[in-house]
């Protein structure tokens, strides 16, 4: 069986793309990501709420991969 490698690097930068891309097209819920994901949400709670939320999967999953970013980044 083939082992999946660790591909870190690539990850970082997609959870990257997408807080830019969710702070310059939706500044709203790039603030409200980093204020829950401040408040304890896990980037698995996230896109579980963004899903239930509105049934889109792309968005749910693209909050997802900035919330990874924002629990990384306190700092922002």
């Amino acid at each position: 069986m083939a082992k999946t490698k660790d591909l870190a690097a690539i990850a970082r930068a997609l959870d990257y793309i997408s807080w830019q891309w969710l702070s310059d097209n939706h500044p709203e819920l790039a603030e409200a990501i980093e204020l829950e994901v401040g408040r304890g949400a896990t980037p698995t709670d996230v896109r579980r709420f963004v899903m239930r939320y509105t049934d889109r999967f792309e968005l749910a999953l693209r909050c997802e991969q900035a919330a990874s970013w924002v629990a990384e980044h306190p700092e922002i």
